[in-house]
């Protein structure tokens, strides 16, 4: 029986023991917790202030350069060439030679031509001399009223004669030479001395390189925003230059669900190209409001967007509300207003209630 007592107080007393080291070990952790809290380092930010400001996208396009006015010139008249005057990037004037083609059955017509003219020239002088002495004839009551009509009616019929042969000869006149119908370069030679060409096969491709142009896709659902004079950024091998929108075609291209702008393109220099790829940037409708860097909102799934704020030398967790992104910057729609300092830099290793460094300063 007295055993039995000594050893039930023996348990009791391991018991309180072991109680009594519990107790000293949690109050040992919470001190050193305590210590490690007030002694943490705070973590090095950057910052940048919230103002009002303004913010817009930037549409991006890209395009083959063109000349600004093409033709492709060709003889009315089938033969073999016999010269050709100019090559590619020569200039040419509005009414220069180009070519000129040895053509049997163009000079068979003009033979014909001439021959007509000739003829009808003779009917004509002899028709106006008929008239006149029909004319005296009439006056003195010599011949009646109906011979001098006719008369007349045969110098009215040789006059229209006459000018139709002039006419046909003036539509044949040439067509053995080859005009440029406008100023410009030749962009392209297609055909060589020597060679065979029938009527309105391509000699040459002339083109106007002041101004160019450029045609640009834009998608169909935002062409709307376009118009006549915008305003476009062209570039190419880093040279930019101002482009103008000349006009909007009126229909879709079914395959890409694009529609072509076409810019204007100044090239005082010729230094710019046809076939040359250049890049266009046209700025929208600016939109005032608050925006932050993207780097300086965090969405980590499903939890609201929020930013750090540097408030007290301590990073503050605050939600957001986002609008739409212009570049690398956000819109804000609420949760900031002017003045709050945004965290924008080591945000993302952040907790709320960090104690916080900027470089130059201390943070506290």
């Amino acid at each position: 029986m007295v055993r039995s007592k000594k050893v039930r107080l023996l348990l009791v007393l391991v018991a309180v023991v072991a109680a009594v080291g519990l107790v000293a070990a949690a109050g040992g952790q919470k001190k050193r917790g305590d210590t490690s809290a007030e002694t943490a380092e705070p973590k090095l930010v950057e910052t940048i202030t919230v103002t009002p400001g303004k913010a817009g996208r930037h549409s991006e396009f890209s395009g083959v350069l063109q000349a600004g006015e093409e033709s492709m010139v060709s003889f009315e008249v089938a033969g073999r060439i016999l010269e050709m005057r100019v090559s590619e990037g020569d200039e040419v004037k509005e009414g220069e030679v180009l070519a000129r083609v040895d053509a049997a059955e163009y000079n068979l017509q003009m033979t014909q031509a001439k021959a007509g003219l000739d003829k009808a020239q003779v009917n004509y002088w002899q028709a106006k001399e008929d008239y006149a002495r029909m004319e005296q004839l009439h006056a003195a009551g010599a011949i009646s009223q109906l011979d001098f009509e006719n008369a007349k009616n045969r110098l009215s019929v040789a006059e229209a004669d006459l000018f139709q042969a002039q006419q046909s000869l003036a539509l044949l006149q040439d067509k053995a030479l080859l005009k440029s119908p406008v100023s410009g370069t030749i962009l392209n030679k297609l055909s060589a001395v020597g060679q065979l060409v029938s009527p309105g096969v391509p000699v040459y491709r002339i083109g106007r390189l002041d101004p160019l142009k450029v045609v640009l896709p834009v998608p169909d659902k935002d062409v709307a925003a376009w118009r006549a004079g915008d305003e476009v950024i062209l570039s190419l091998y880093g040279r930019t230059r101002k482009g103008k929108v000349a006009r909007v075609f009126p229909s879709t291209n079914q395959g890409t669900g694009t529609v072509g702008v076409e810019v204007s393109v100044p090239n005082t220099e010729q230094d710019w190209l046809p076939g040359q790829v250049v890049n266009a940037t046209r700025a929208a409708a600016m939109k005032k409001g608050l925006f932050v860097p993207v780097g300086a909102v965090i969405n980590r799934g499903e939890e609201k967007p929020y930013v750090f704020l540097a408030a007290a030398g301590k990073a503050v967790k605050t939600p957001v509300t986002i609008g739409e992104l212009y570049g690398d910057r956000l819109e804000i729609l609420s949760g900031l207003k002017p003045g709050d300092q945004v965290i924008v830099k080591g945000a993302d290793l952040l907790f709320d209630g960090d104690p916080i460094e900027q470089p130059g300063g201390t943070g506290k």
